[in-house]
Formats: structure tokens, C-alpha cells, sequence
């Protein structure tokens, strides 16, 4: 049967063109720009990119990247989209239906995580096209946080440390007094990958946490040196670099992707020392955001990010609550199959 409300929708594959998707979405996620589609496929991923037009009104856009499982099967994940100008049931489904007709051969599903936040009205015809993914299959490395921290960079620099709580601010000075030195470095940042690649190793061995490959890191560090749109962190005491932090720029945000730290001179807080320097350098650039990343949810038992999460909120700032996980399932058998692995790995 013909749906005439998705008539003068085009869905459209991007294949070597460039797409802005500011013309979306003014502040999108950078996990929705080209340069994080490049990082996927330096991991061996596929990524496929796509618009929905109205007219001459780009009014969708997704960046697509697929998972594999075992025997041949794979999944879909749109990380942080589609970045959507304006929902409507009608849009929706003719999403759905054209990544059914391009996934559905070989895909067990395909999971959304729909950008800009969604709001009641909006997800009850989600749930009429797709399937809400329940919380215990939400966990994995590969899908973004459901939680972020957002430190808005609109205050001064003394208002912004008058937000911290009291021992971060402490920290700080605490810092400042064992002359914990920080470098911000902006370009040639490739003659300090092997320092951070040996932080991260000791910090995940610390943590017990696993990496991404060392050639993952090193595609995002040429991405970034080659477009410069980020910047890396050190923190150094008496001239040996015990902390390195790197970021990356997307619209106003600047966002803190990875960090390493050394075992040696923790006592010395030099990674409040590395954050703030950090901070003070992003108001500088004009940006309105920092985002910290992800946090674990209130009550969380098994994330292992309670640590983390409380080091983030410390410095001031916000909870940002993402949308549900909505997944179409496109082979229900090897989707349940999906299920009951995750069930019995949690």
C-alpha cells in the first residue's frame, strides 16, 4: 500500500560528497560528522552516509556504521542520529522503510539513538516502528552513553571555578603547588602518540578496561592533526609527562575523548591540573561547550564508571540525557539470539 505522506521525501546515499550536517542540525555530535566516519573505517567498519530531502530542505541525516557478528551477520549502529530538523511519524517511517530495503539481506537489526532528544509525543510513534531496546542490552563499548556531563563555558573563569566543588578547586591549587606543568599542543601532535598510547596502556591495566587498537588511535590522532579540530593535554612533573588528554572540536564543543595517566605522581593532581588547562583553553577558543563524556546513571552497580563519573561532575556543569535506544529488527530469530548473549554476559 502507498503512503502518499512520504511523497515528497528523498532518501538519498552520500558516496564521495562532502555534507555539513549543521545544515541539520546546528550543534550535532561529532559521532555524526565525516571525520568519525573516517575513525570507523580505520577499525575495518563499513560506514554509509545518508539524507532525507524535502524539496530542496535537507530535513534528516544519518552516518550508518555496521557492527559484525558471527556467521556473516552484522548490526547497524547510528551513533548519536539521525540528526533530524523537524519529526514527524511520516519522516520516520520512511526512514525505516529505505534502511529496511538497503539492511534487511544480511542485518539483524539497525539501532537509532535520535538527535535532538526526543520528546513524548515523538516516541510514541517511535515505538510504533521500532522496538525499544531494553536497558540490559544497552551496555556495550560500541553504543554511546545514554548520560553525558556538559560544562557550559559561558561564565568567567572565576565563576566557573566558584561552580567546582570545594575538593576540585583544592585539587587545582594542590597542582598549581607542586608545580604540575601543562602544555597544550595544537598541531604536531603526532610527536607525542607514543607517550599517550603508553598512559593509556597503564591507565587501562590500572583500571582493567579494554583499548581500542594502537592503529585506532593513531588514525584519530592523524584526523585530528590534519583537520585541526582538536588539541592534546600534558601534564608534566619535573619534566616527565604523567598525564595526556586528548580532545576533539565539533561546532562550539570541545569533548574529552581519551586520557592516560601515570601511576607516579598522583598525589600531585596533575589531572585537574590537565582538565582545567584544558577548560580555560576552550573558553579561550570562543567554544560554549565542554563535554566531559559519559557518566554512569544514579545507582548504576555496573558500569565501573562510578569513579570517573564523580571526578566529572566535581568540576560544575550538567547532566544531558540522551534518547532511548530504538533498534529495527530485521531478523528476529538471530535478534533474540542478540538478546540472550547480552543477558547472559550481564
Amino acid at each position: 500500500m502507498r503512503n502518499t505522506e512520504t511523497d515528497n521525501f528523498i532518501f538519498q546515499e552520500l558516496k564521495d560528497e562532502l555534507f555539513d550536517p549543521v545544515l541539520v542540525l546546528e550543534n550535532y555530535p561529532f559521532t555524526q560528522a565525516d571525520f568519525y566516519g573516517e575513525w570507523q573505517k580505520a577499525s575495518g567498519r563499513e560506514v554509509r552516509r545518508f539524507t532525507v530531502s524535502e524539496g530542496k530542505d535537507t530535513v534528516a541525516f544519518l552516518q550508518a556504521i555496521e557492527y559484525p557478528l558471527m556467521f556473516g551477520k552484522k548490526f547497524v549502529y547510528i551513533p548519536y542520529g539521525p540528526l533530524v530538523k523537524r519529526y514527524s511519524d511520516s519522516l520516520v517511517y520512511f526512514i525505516k522503510e529505505n534502511l529496511k530495503r538497503i539492511y534487511s539481506k544480511n542485518a539483524v537489526f539497525v539501532r537509532f539513538d535520535f538527535t535532538p532528544i526526543i520528546n513524548e509525543e515523538q516516541s510514541s510513534f517511535m515505538k510504533k516502528h521500532f522496538f525499544l531496546a531494553p536497558e540490559f542490552a544497552q551496555n556495550s563499548a560500541m553504543f554511546q552513553p545514554r548520560l553525558e556531563w556538559i560544562l557550559p563555558l559561558e561564565k568567567s573563569e572565576d565563576e566557573v571555578l566558584t561552580g567546582m566543588h570545594k575538593n576540585t578547586r583544592y585539587s587545582i591549587r594542590m597542582a598549581e603547588k607542586n608545580n604540575v606543568e601543562t602544555e597544550i599542543i595544537k598541531e604536531n601532535l603526532n610527536q607525542y602518540f607514543e607517550d599517550f598510547y603508553h598512559l593509556m596502556r597503564k591507565t587501562a591495566i590500572r583500571n582493567g578496561f579494554n583499548l581500542h587498537t594502537k592503529k585506532y588511535y593513531q588514525v584519530v590522532f592523524d584526523s585530528i592533526e590534519k583537520s585541526k579540530n582538536g588539541f592534546l593535554i600534558l601534564a608534566k612533573i619535573k619534566g616527565e609527562i604523567v598525564v595526556a588528554e586528548l580532545f576533539v572540536i565539533c561546532g562550539d564543543t570541545a569533548t574529552y575523548l581519551f586520557a592516560g595517566s601515570s601511576d607516579e605522581g598522583r598525589n600531585m593532581c596533575p589531572t585537574y591540573s590537565a582538565q582545567w588547562s584544558a577548560i580555560r583553553y576552550a573558553k579561550k577558543l570562543g567554544l560554549r561547550y565542554y563535554n566531559f563524556g559519559g557518566i554512569a546513571e544514579e545507582g548504576d552497580k555496573k558500569s565501573g564508571w562510578h569513579g570517573l563519573t564523580s571526578f566529572k561532575k566535581k568540576f560544575g556543569g550538567i547532566e544531558v540525557i540522551h534518547s532511548d535506544f530504538f533498534d529495527l529488527v530485521l531478523n528476529p530469530i538471530w535478534y533474540a539470539a542478540y538478546f540472550l548473549r547480552k543477558l547472559i554476559k550481564n
